[in-house]
């Protein structure tokens, strides 16, 4: 997990990240968006909503992390919802998100549905 939140990190400073609910909401209904990463502990409202557009516009979507860990590994406090566009190191971070067994659903989430 450490790789990727660096990875992050670099993504942040090479300015390929989008930051907050809204903002990569936006982004994706406008097709900017190529993967979302949302902290572990995400409000169940903000998760459901996130969860719904992503899959709606066919947007990979991955749980890492708190949101105090996923804020610092990007030079914030604290960071819920982050949108990758797409470049090359949104690739690199897709597959060592797949090779970490990352998961697609909150932590403790039931597969109720």
């Amino acid at each position: 997990m450490n790789r990727i939140l660096s990875l992050l990190g670099l993504a942040r400073r090479a300015g390929k990240t989008v930051l907050g609910f809204d903002a990569t909401c936006a982004a994706v209904e406008k097709g900017r968006i190529q993967l979302v990463i949302l902290a572990g502990d995400t409000a169940g409202h903000t998760r459901k909503k996130m969860e719904r557009i992503c899959r709606r516009y066919d947007v990979p979507f991955y749980y890492l992390a708190n949101r105090e860990e996923l804020g610092r590994a990007i030079g914030k406090k604290a960071q819920v919802v982050l949108g990758l566009p797409a470049h090359g190191l949104t690739g690199l971070i897709m597959e060592e998100l797949q090779a970490a067994g990352a998961a697609q659903r909150a932590p403790g989430e039931d597969d109720k549905k």
